[in-house]
């Protein structure tokens, strides 16, 4: 694995002192600030009768409940006087702040980029106790030719895969009937002028807005890798077309699980669950196009409550643990085999059937390192040109989709347009003033701006968004010309 460059969070000093302001002045308002998305669950903190592990994650409320429970009842947790944890839930974003904090003890769920990125800031507390060792020595180095487990630049591990995930997406098998549509089986498929058939009333696909999923950006940038940096942005172009874009993955994966849309972008334990909730939806792996990821667990640097922080990942990555993702309402792969020999691995043998078929498959070849380097540019620019200027990408793609359903152009012409629609847009730079198209280059270079400059990100966004109008606009002329 490539170097990942230290930087420093230059929100932390600021939001360091608003928190001093507000505890002193406002403690219950200090509470809340630092604890966005607290545990939603009934159990109470009793800090006076026991101890309390706090748990940044990007997992839902049923992880949480059946993960505590469980724990809880442990001889582990009873031993250490275990009582109670509390889940700190906030985006992303917002994880290194309550990590300088110390108000984290273990981090766990939201991907490798998120990881990697605490990573590379110096917020996670290398794992070389020997009970970390003997953890980790449980989980295989690789599965799927993806990492399970990421090193520092010390070789020093600091996370570990407790669960693997795929993408693809879920179809909902009435909706495609009724609307007479194929069922698509890679991503190239969801770019189809087929599924914009229904343009500009009814979208066919449901997409998340990339800022508010690390899942569904996952997905696009599975696209933009495996099919290459322009021919990936125009297939995404296509596809957004054909869809509308929702602020977050729940979201999105409700909207085929309803039948509001025939198709949703899915992270695999989605479209399990989905596949449970209405018989009607199927969760198709795409092709030869998708990826294994390890979902990673770590222990913040800053955790005052290291030995419980330990215990806790020690009991993630045994069998029986590694089991209850198997609950129903969970439905997510474990990152162990041998969580299939225990009784309630034993009652899923579709599971395991699938289990066995995610890490066996064979994807594209996926840089994580790319990944961690554009992150930031790479999710902005999507909301700028997709989700803020959808309504002319709509109205420039069923001018294509009706003009070669209408026999005014033909295939060949109608992916020449489509290239235009969706190619990379170019903008004046707000700090050089040079013309500057979003490559991968570029996307690297204004990385570290993009995450540490508001104005910038804000005023970057807002010219990607212009020149995303500008050239949709220009391509529906184009068509428009054609016609008769």
């Amino acid at each position: 694995m490539s170097e990942f460059e230290a930087t420093r969070n230059t929100r932390t000093i600021l939001i360091a002192v608003v928190v001093i302001v507000v505890i002193v002045g406002a403690g219950i308002a200090g509470f809340l600030f630092l604890n966005p998305g607290t545990n939603t669950n009934t159990t109470t903190t009793t800090t006076e009768e026991g101890n309390t592990l706090t748990i940044l994650t990007r997992h839902d409320v049923a992880i949480h409940g059946v993960f505590e429970n469980a724990f809880l009842a442990t001889d582990i947790a009873k031993n250490l006087s275990i009582t109670d944890i509390q889940w700190k839930t906030p985006s992303g974003e917002f994880w290194d702040d309550l990590i300088d904090a110390n108000q984290v003890d273990v981090c766990w769920g939201g991907g490798p980029t998120l990881f990697d990125q605490l990573m590379r800031d110096d917020r996670l507390l290398p794992l070389t106790s020997d009970r970390m060792v003997t953890a980790a020595a449980r989980v295989n180095d690789t599965l799927a030719g993806a990492d399970m487990k990421r090193y520092n630049d010390h070789g020093d591990l600091v996370w570990i895969a407790a669960a693997i995930s795929s993408f693809g997406f879920t179809v909902n098998h009435q909706f495609l009937d009724d609307y007479s549509l194929p069922t698509p089986h890679k991503w190239t498929d969801l770019a189809n002028a087929t599924y914009g058939s229904l343009l500009p009333t009814i979208p066919t696909i449901a997409m998340g807005n990339a800022p508010d999923t690390t899942s569904n950006t996952r997905i696009y940038e599975i696209i933009t890798q495996g099919l290459g940096w322009e021919n990936g942005w125009a297939t995404l172009a296509r596809m957004a077309g054909n869809a509308k874009i929702f602020l977050g993955s729940v979201e999105t994966q409700t909207a085929a699980e309803t039948g509001q849309v025939g198709i949703s972008m899915s992270i695999d334990f989605y479209g399990y669950v989905t596949q449970t909730k209405n018989p009607d939806c199927e969760y198709i792996l795409p092709e030869g196009q998708s990826i294994v990821n390890g979902d990673p667990i770590a222990i913040a640097k800053t955790t005052l409550h290291q030995e419980m922080a330990e215990a806790f990942v020690d009991w993630v990555l045994t069998p029986e643990a590694q089991a209850l993702w198997l609950n129903e309402n969970i439905m997510r792969m474990p990152v162990m085999r041998e969580a299939f020999d225990t009784p309630a691995g034993q009652a899923n043998p579709k599971m395991y059937a699938t289990f066995n078929n995610t890490v066996s498959t064979v994807g594209i070849d996926f840089n994580d390192t790319l990944s961690l380097a554009i992150n930031s540019a790479f999710i902005h620019y999507f909301e700028s040109v997709f989700t803020d200027a959808h309504t002319e990408l709509v109205t420039c793609w069923d001018a294509i989709v009706d003009a070669y359903n209408d026999g005014h152009i033909n295939a060949t012409q109608l992916d020449y347009y489509a290239s235009l629609m969706g190619a990379p847009v170019t903008i004046k730079d707000p700090k050089t003033n040079l013309d500057e198209t979003f490559t991968i280059a570029y996307a690297t270079a204004i990385n570290h701006d993009m995450i540490y400059d508001s104005v910038y990100l804000s005023e970057i966004q807002t010219r990607w968004t212009a020149a995303a109008k500008a050239q949709y606009n220009a391509v529906y002329d184009m068509i428009q010309a054609l016609l008769p």
